[in-house]
């Protein structure tokens, strides 16, 4: 919270002003935005049940994983329920703090980038798509130290392609990542009890009836 707050009072304003005048590395941010784009089609995708097909898949790798006594079997449930709280608590947010993209303020179609605006309906705070796969991504990189690296970079380039592309302010990246480390926090929380290693510690310490 401290760095959002920071990089809206200092740093939002210049580094936008930037992007905007030098378009650093625009054309590699927008492959990698049509990439992770089009992975976010095909799990968004519908289902032949009406479902999206990552919220049929995740379900399906969790109960596969947990009846084979996979000690990380949960993680599957931690990425949808992080995935789907992530992108719906954000398009919340997006109404209630109504600030305009950076793109928005360029072509003067708004007076500033503050929040609450008055007139016009706008949704830059906070970034959907790092939202989105930081919901995804981070419960990964949190389980699995040797994957860190690589998911985190890919979750770091969305969220900077998202300032570089002038579709976001960058505290409306960093409330993103905060907003989904905590739903990946409390779905840890909330589902360590269907951990099977878990759970054979606690049968295994269970006095015996008989």
């Amino acid at each position: 919270m401290p760095l959002t707050l920071l990089s809206i009072w200092l740093l939002d304003g210049p580094l936008a002003l930037f992007v905007h005048n030098q378009q650093p590395m625009q054309g590699f941010f927008e492959g990698v935005m049509s990439v992770t784009d089009y992975l976010g089609f095909v799990t968004h995708a519908a289902s032949p049940l009406g479902l999206p097909w990552g919220w049929l898949l995740l379900p399906l790798l969790f109960l596969g994983s947990w009846i084979l006594r996979w000690r990380h079997a949960t993680i599957w449930l931690v990425v949808l329920l992080a995935w789907v709280g992530s992108e719906g608590l954000g398009n919340i947010l997006k109404l209630v703090f109504n600030r305009p993209r950076p793109e928005v303020l360029w072509l003067h179609t708004a007076p500033d980038a503050a929040f609450w605006q008055p007139l016009g309906q706008y949704d830059a705070f906070p970034s959907g798509h790092t939202a989105s796969v930081a919901g995804m991504l981070l419960p990964l990189a949190m389980r699995f130290p040797k994957l860190r690296p690589w998911l985190l970079v890919v979750a770091g380039l969305v969220g900077l392609g998202r300032v570089v592309l002038e579709q976001h302010w960058l505290s409306d990246v960093v409330a993103a990542v905060y907003l989904a480390v905590t739903l990946i926090c409390l779905f840890e929380i909330g589902t360590w009890w269907l951990r099977p290693s878990l759970r054979r510690e606690l049968v295994s310490a269970a006095p015996d009836a008989t």
